[in-house]
């Protein structure tokens, strides 16, 4: 299975295994080409203490046509979880799992339905259940909410100190490489990407999203 082929119904992606795990969900009616899963997605996780906790949320995870290399959209629907930034979801109720990169990096290793959800989706759930029960910050640390977040995600990510430099490495990533190594390199080494050894760092995510995706993503970050 090619990490860039486009999601089919079935097993390629692990849909079945998925509604396996997770049976409170199911395939929901959807208008556009991707898959929308609705339900109770219920998980048990050990609690900093130690002791195993159960959790369910009712969510509508929308996974795209290009998933792996897009990410799915996770709106929750029972309003249990604050519509805020401190709990990082947006006014629709959209869920900031994370800055994008960095979750298209912890999928490319396990690149299905399932593994998404141990690896991105339920660390999320378990941090948000236990800043409700508890209060505070989320138990593992958290970015700031946003643009800000993924920004200063992006520079530990990267090794960069600026938010320019961030975002212009992720234009150059939108950019065949052929074109993005005659660039001046942004780390502020001033020579062409091709012959900068943080060349080397980049190239390590080309393959974890498509070149439209980080051009538009690159557009957003910028605007």
């Amino acid at each position: 299975m090619g990490s860039g082929e486009p999601l089919r119904t079935g097993s390629d992606h692990g849909v079945g295994q998925f509604i396996k795990n997770y049976p409170g969900m199911s395939i929901a009616p959807s208008r556009g080409a991707g898959i929308v899963l609705r339900g109770f997605f219920s998980f048990s996780a050990a609690s900093v203490e130690g002791a195993e906790m159960h959790y369910s949320y009712q969510l509508q995870i929308e996974v795209p046509k290009g998933f792996p290399r897009e990410l799915p959209r996770v709106i929750e629907a029972g309003h249990r979880i604050p519509r805020d930034a401190s709990y990082h979801v947006f006014p629709d109720g959209g869920l900031c799992l994370g800055s994008p990169l960095r979750l298209l990096q912890i999928l490319r290793r396990r690149p299905n339905l399932v593994g998404w959800a141990q690896n991105c989706l339920v660390p999320y759930l378990y941090a948000v259940s236990h800043k409700l029960q508890h209060g505070g910050d989320f138990p593992f640390g958290e970015l700031p909410h946003g643009k800000e977040g993924i920004v200063n995600d992006y520079m530990e990510l990267l090794g960069l100190k600026e938010r320019d430099q961030v975002i212009r490495a992720v234009e150059l990533l939108g950019m065949k490489r052929r074109i993005a190594n005659k660039a001046v390199c942004p780390c502020g080494c001033g020579r062409r990407l091709g012959r900068c050894s943080f060349n080397a760092r980049l190239a390590k995510l080309r393959n974890v999203a498509s070149r439209p995706w980080f051009r538009v993503h690159a557009a957003r970050l910028r605007g």
